[in-house]
């Protein structure tokens, strides 16, 4: 495996004559290429860069958040009506005892095709599940007990499980029977979420089960019920995290104060951290404005600590269940009256188990699958584990800032991905566009022309700014436009032996030359907003019905968090219009990096000055490795860019005018 640089940034071979002529001649920005990335434990779900930009899902999409709508906010409340209709076509025994469910259907049925790599696992040695299972858990040690298969793993006191004995690949580590999980499907069963809350407007289909589960996970953790029939959930409820464990090192529970202090305001990880942290408060809202006895039974801390619980540790169990686990009427039923597909759609699931393991790339362990013919699930390994090495899962591969603000963490070996950005002046994870002053900043350097715009002097260059001003407005939330997600400052097939203590010889994560090699060939990809503010008259015949053409473009597109292919893009562009295209990503790039008001060097003695007084598990550490790869990431950029325009500022046949840009603003 290759590592990167010890410190700073390397400085990068700058690009030939031959390299950048192949790129102004290209008929089209360059855009990232088909890359799928690794499935994500959590949830199931893949993100992948699609195909062309960056895919919005990528970019900044949340894993249990509402579906961001264009033209809407978030709302506390919203239209809220309450079930009337009850007459679930089950029997009232089978509603009060989700967890016995007749099997039936199909032999040997999967619900999930991970489940059939699991059936032909081996090695099941050691421990039995407890017998008793319907019994009551009493601690953590007491669940794992009944769950455990291998002897060869222990349980310690900070939820994390290590190997006590080598451990070979492919060993069965855990098998988790229904009766331990709580599903969302339980959620919807249970009468007091259908009476109370089960109609509440949760904007997006995914937010909403996670919201459901959440509330019943809440409820259970509360003793809302004496129904014996839930002592076995609740017991298991009790076992999540609590609001004062979380509260220590969750930035969604830290202060908004904090918080800007710590990464601020301009922050890409700030400003998604303030849209998770209102979208899991307005749920809160929904839910006590529906029903009065939910608010008394569900503190919000209550909540937000279940919804975090559920945020990071639930999983998609996917694939189509059986009839023994959902009846069809019973799944008709759901589907027209709350728009959820259980069938088809596969169950939300909180398995507690994934509590015990942390994630890192390189995992050594795999929770999932879901034998419906056996109700089980099961964890194991998936290469050779040594003893005190830890057990350890994997999430998926998102960005640091949303492992930061949804699990509260970072991998501070640099395996994450971080981004870097042109958007130094506005805010584009939003759901409203934003108002055309906000997009001026942007116009405000009049590149490629030797005076300054204005009105009266220059008419023509005064219309085309204005059609820019529009035309950045209708793309400023289509984030794709904008940031552009770099590769892992460390690329390695190593499992680390544990991913809450830093080996002796930490060092602070880095980006080696190969950012640069990337950049060369997909940096372009963020480069319309640049493309567009350095035009001039002289680059493009009847420069203003084209760029009336893609607004046209703009403006019939569904939503404008994903835009079309647009003319502008897809134009062949003069050298000088290149140069000072790669010259404005560059001050972009500058800006940003500018507000931090921090150096790379600083932030990383930061680091390792927490990292030597043992506080690598805090808030202040993961922020400050956040903040570390934001500013590395624009550096990055800037670097490239100012070593493009170094190597071409003797090219013949450009007459200064044509290279006109300017470093302050008119």
């Amino acid at each position: 495996p290759s590592s990167p640089t010890p410190s700073g940034l390397s400085s990068p071979s700058p690009p030939s004559m031959k390299q950048l002529a192949k790129l102004q001649a290209a008929p089209t920005l360059l855009r990232l290429q088909d890359d799928s990335l690794n499935t994500s434990a959590l949830c199931g779900f893949l993100l992948t860069t699609g195909g062309g930009r960056p895919s919005k899902k990528l970019l900044f999409g949340l894993v249990i958040m509402p579906k961001r709508k264009s033209g809407s906010k978030i709302k506390s409340g919203g239209a809220i009506t309450k079930s009337t209709n009850n007459n679930v076509k089950r029997t009232t025994d089978n509603n009060k005892n989700q967890s016995n469910l007749q099997l039936g259907g199909v032999a040997g049925f999967i619900a999930v095709a991970v489940a059939l790599v699991c059936n032909r696992l081996g090695g099941n040695s050691g421990v039995n599940i407890n017998s008793n299972i319907n019994s009551n858990i009493i601690d953590a040690s007491d669940l794992l007990q009944r769950v455990q298969k291998s002897s060869s793993f222990e349980l310690k006191h900070n939820r994390t499980l290590i190997a006590t004995e080598n451990i070979a690949s492919q060993t069965v580590l855990m098998e988790l029977p229904r009766e331990l999980m709580i599903w969302d499907l339980d959620a919807v069963r249970n009468e007091f979420i259908r009476e109370e809350i089960l109609m509440t407007t949760i904007p997006g289909t995914v937010a909403k089960r996670a919201a459901l589960l959440s509330a019943y996970l809440a409820l259970l953790r509360n003793d809302f019920s004496t129904d014996h029939d839930l002592q076995l959930q609740t017991s298991v409820a009790k076992q999540v995290p609590s609001y004062d464990e979380y509260k220590t090192f969750h930035p969604v529970l830290a202060s908004i104060e904090q918080m800007e202090l710590l990464l601020g305001n301009h922050s890409p990880a700030f400003r998604d951290l303030l849209v998770l942290r209102q979208s899991l408060n307005n749920e809160y809202d929904s839910f006590i404005a529906s029903s009065d006895k939910f608010a008394s039974l569900v503190s919000r801390e209550d909540y937000l600590s279940c919804r975090l619980a559920v945020q990071s540790r639930a999983f998609q169990i996917p694939g189509v269940l059986p009839e023994s686990e959902i009846p069809k009427s019973e799944q008709e039923h759901y589907s027209e009256t709350i728009q959820l597909d259980f069938t088809n759609d596969g169950v939300l699931s909180i398995e507690i188990i994934n509590d015990w393991m942390n994630s890192h790339i390189n995992n050594n362990v795999m929770v999932g699958g879901y034998d419906a013919v056996k109700r089980r699930g099961r964890a194991w390994s998936t290469k050779a584990i040594q003893p005190g090495q830890e057990l350890i899962m994997d999430y998926g591969r998102f960005h640091d800032y949303v492992l930061f603000g949804q699990y509260g963490y970072v991998p501070s070996d640099g395996t994450g991905v971080t981004i870097t950005s042109v958007a130094a002046y506005h805010n584009i994870i939003d759901d409203d566009l934003p108002d055309l002053e906000q997009m001026m900043p942007y116009l405000q350097f009049d590149h490629g022309y030797p005076e300054c715009i204005e009105k009266e002097l220059h008419p023509a260059a005064f219309r085309l700014k204005e059609l820019k001003s529009r035309y950045l407005r209708k793309i400023a939330i289509d984030s794709s436009r904008w940031a552009l997600p770099l590769p892992p400052r460390l690329t390695t097939d190593v499992t680390p032996p544990s991913t809450t203590i830093l080996p002796d010889d930490y060092t602070v994560p880095s980006f080696g030359t190969e950012v640069y090699e990337f950049l060369e060939t997909h940096g372009l990809s963020i480069s319309l907003p640049c493309r567009l503010v350095t035009l001039t008259e002289d680059d493009l015949d009847n420069a203003e019905d084209f760029l009336l053409k893609d607004i046209e473009t703009l403006e019939k597109a569904p939503s404008p968090l994903d835009t079309p292919t647009l003319q502008l893009e897809e134009l062949q562009v003069s050298p000088a219009w290149m140069i000072r295209t790669i010259h404005c990503l560059r001050m972009m790039a500058s800006a940003q990096k500018d507000m931090y008001a921090t150096t790379i060097e600083s932030k990383t003695r930061e680091i390792m000055t927490l990292a030597r007084d043992g506080k690598s598990n805090t808030l202040e550490f993961n922020a400050a490795h956040v903040m570390l790869g934001e500013v590395q990431s624009l550096e990055a950029l800037e670097t490239w860019a100012l070593d493009v325009l170094q190597s071409v500022s003797g090219m013949e046949g450009l007459s200064p005018q044509e290279l006109y840009v300017r470093s302050e603003p008119c």
